[in-house]
């Protein structure tokens, strides 16, 4: 897996046809030390995380169970 800068990352996102994975999602998370183990995690509030640290658009709303 390709280690990804914030920069990087935002720019594959702004992309129509980014391609960016949850794994993409995970791996940012654990590099950029948000989560330890973010697949264990909801997958909206971790996508949320590593989009508002690279400074993108919210992806998901977070929902209350």
């Amino acid at each position: 897996m390709i280690t990804m800068t914030k920069t990087t990352f935002k720019k594959m996102w702004d992309k129509d046809d980014s391609n960016i994975t949850f794994d993409d999602i995970a791996q940012c998370a654990i590099e950029w030390g948000l989560y330890k183990n973010p697949k264990t995690e909801r997958i909206d509030i971790v996508a949320n995380a590593v989009t508002k640290v690279a400074k993108c658009e919210y992806i998901y709303p977070i929902q209350d169970n």
